[in-house]
């Protein structure tokens, strides 16, 4: 059948670039664009990879390591970036999001992966993406030890990109929706709100929270890691290295799958030409996910016998019920609101229903993998590989294309032709459940991972998996090619000339101070005062036992300025100033906090301590930058106010905990 001319979506749906404005449209094209041109490239990566396991091409094990590091890292900027501007986008409709953090969100993010491109291929950078201490500083000569600290800047900057965007969308979806508890659909559980929010903004919800707990985490134990550059006599404890770099990873990760499936909401009704409705279990599904996704991350750490049982009982339960609230959920709802509605099949649609079976069969292999029995035979092995590449590779990604391609559609006023579609979806499938496929066959026979060369006798699983990967790049370069042709046609149609009609958005909250009530004034004032007289002269008096209880006071002077900095926010007089000025409290929630674990290095302060009047204000400053972060925070409102000022302590003392020596 010849492609149309006609709405390529249901004709009861809506198109989305017919209700975006000229410089939406831009933000979604750069960051899909940017993350399938990444995408394809860490593929290529990933092929020479498998055909040097394969024995079909010779790469060194130093070549081989570095392409290794700059594929995940690379592929984790690629998809994150492409779902960003999926919920982004999607979200904006509803929610007015800002668009000056969006692009400083994207500068962060590219500038990082620049760094870490540098680090890689520069400066040889092989510890893998996950950085695991102590190996970014042990190479052995296998790299240059300023690749190090390029790495670590470069996550850095992704991760206060990453951040920006999850304040950005906690602070704008709570202002419009009147709140926390109305945003995160608590009051309409307690029917006591009878307008809840869309699906889309419940999952940018959970993710914006979760988003913000994974970034501060990570921010911690990176900004650890460049103090030890700094300081070579610095120490971390390895367990709590550990636990902090899988929380990060592990939650980034699964967020990626939230963020778009946060977007599959707005995108799947206009195909099924049905709204998507907010209903309870929805809104008790992103509630819980907000708690599995922060303790799921422990099923990394089953081999570690110093890793308390508990920690891992927890994290086996929480790795169960992660895959029941958004995927048993979402999967479900999204396949009865296919289900009769004469759903509008086409090259985008089909792609966001395939994406569903990616993530379902992924999500299966992750929960098989997080049984404790079955895990210590999966650890490390290329079963891992096939779960994770499952719901990214055959989920996210398919989605990123259903996205790009349903934008080109819209533009071009017709959809991609039958027979490039079948040619094209027929290699995305066969050759991506073909290579995962023998990931799991592999994994479950022990075949290991970021191994170089395999066991003698497994090369031809390496080989057959290469082959599988070659027909998935087929067709996706099948894919492009027709989406080319469907752009040269949008190039006539000037869309970005059509204006778009005016939006109807919720009418959004005044901003509150941090302590709204005088109650809430006096309780921190009462206990900056509890804690100064109490708690602070025990911590003194045994900082000379312990460099911890060294850094324990660095923290506890930062904490004491934080409660004044809150403190002053809430003045009405101070609120008043500050409140206009949400992003420059968005730059010092960020760079205060990182400047006092900076100020915790031992090399800093230690040429301090034999002058008593330095010393004296070198704790001064500690204090002042927590008066700086309280401020700042108040600067962000009631809701992302407090957040920032519980992580902030939390940073301060989770570094406290784990940093040692000098």
């Amino acid at each position: 059948m010849e492609a149309g001319t006609v709405s390529v979506v249901h004709p009861r749906g809506t198109e989305l670039l017919a209700t975006a404005r000229v410089d939406e449209r831009r933000i979604a094209w750069l960051f899909v664009c940017t993350g399938i041109a990444l995408f394809g490239v860490m593929g290529l990566m990933g092929l020479a990879m498998r055909l040097n396991q394969a024995e079909v091409v010779t790469l060194s094990d130093s070549w081989f390591y570095r392409l290794m590091t700059l594929h995940g890292a690379g592929m984790l900027v690629a998809v994150l970036l492409a779902a960003m501007g999926a919920l982004w986008f999607t979200l904006r409709a509803t929610v007015p999001l800002h668009l000056g953090r969006m692009v400083f969100t994207y500068l962060s993010i590219l500038g990082g992966a620049v760094l870490v491109l540098i680090a890689v291929l520069i400066g040889g950078f092989a510890a893998g993406w996950t950085f695991l201490w102590p190996l970014p500083f042990d190479s052995f000569g296998a790299w240059r030890p300023w690749s190090t600290d390029v790495f670590l800047v470069g996550l850095l900057l992704v991760g206060a990109g990453f951040f920006v965007f999850c304040l950005d969308v906690l602070m704008q979806t709570t202002a419009t929706y009147g709140g926390l508890q109305r945003a995160l659909g608590i009051s309409y559980l307690r029917n006591r709100d009878d307008s809840p929010p869309p699906p889309v903004a419940l999952a940018a919800m959970a993710v914006a929270i979760e988003g913000l707990i994974a970034t501060a985490v990570g921010t911690t134990i990176v900004v650890a890691l460049i103090g030890r550059a700094i300081d070579s006599g610095l120490e971390m404890d390895a367990l709590w290295a550990k636990n902090l770099t899988y929380m990060f990873g592990h939650s980034i990760f699964n967020l990626v799958i939230y963020l778009f499936a946060g977007a599959v909401y707005v995108l799947l009704p206009g195909y099924a030409g049905r709204p998507w409705k907010t209903t309870k279990p929805i809104v008790v599904a992103w509630l819980f996910t907000i708690v599995f996704v922060a303790t799921a991350y422990g099923h990394h750490l089953y081999m570690d016998f110093v890793q308390p049982a508990w920690a891992s009982g927890v994290a086996s339960i929480a790795s169960f019920g992660a895959a029941l609230p958004p995927a048993v959920v979402t999967i479900f709802t999204g396949v009865v609101l296919i289900w009769g509605s004469r759903y509008r099949w086409t090259l985008a649609s089909t792609l966001l229903y395939l994406g569903f079976m990616g993530w379902a069969i992924g999500g299966t292999g992750a929960v098989i993998d997080s049984l404790i029995p079955l895990n210590f035979k999966f650890h490390n092995t290329l079963w891992v590989a096939g779960h994770f590449h499952t719901y990214l590779l055959m989920g996210v990604v398919l989605w990123t294309f259903a996205l790009f391609v349903r934008m080109l559609e819209e533009s071009a006023g017709r959809t991609a032709r039958d027979g490039v579609s079948a040619f094209s979806l027929g290699a995305l499938l066969v050759g991506g459940y073909g290579l995962v496929g023998v990931w799991y066959v592999s994994g479950a026979l022990g075949v290991p991972r970021r191994w170089a060369i395999h066991p003698e006798g497994s090369a031809g699983y390496s080989l057959v998996a290469s082959i599988f990967a070659i027909v998935f790049a087929v067709g996706f370069l099948v894919l492009l090619l027709e989406c080319l042709r469907l752009a040269r046609i949008a190039s006539v149609q000037r869309w970005e000339r059509i204006p778009a009609p005016r939006r109807s958005l919720p009418a959004r909250a005044a901003p509150e101070p941090l302590l709204s009530t005088g109650y809430q004034f006096a309780a921190v004032c009462a206990a900056t005062v509890v804690f100064v007289g109490s708690y602070a002269p025990p911590i003194t008096d045994a900082v000379e036992s312990s460099i911890r209880y060294h850094h324990l006071q660095h923290a506890a002077m930062y904490l004491v300025g934080l409660l004044v900095g809150v403190a002053f926010a809430s003045l009405p007089a101070v609120f008043a100033r500050i409140r206009s000025h949400p992003n420059l409290g968005i730059t010092l929630v960020i760079a205060a906090p990182v400047v006092m674990m900076l100020g915790m290095v031992p090399a800093v302060y230690e040429s301090l301590e034999p002058n008593w009047g330095l010393h004296l204000l070198y704790h001064i400053g500690m204090a002042a930058l927590g008066v700086v972060t309280g401020l700042a925070a108040g600067a962000l409102g009631l809701v992302a106010g407090r957040l920032v000022f519980v992580l902030s302590i939390g940073m301060a003392l989770m570094y406290a905990a784990g940093v040692t020596g000098g």
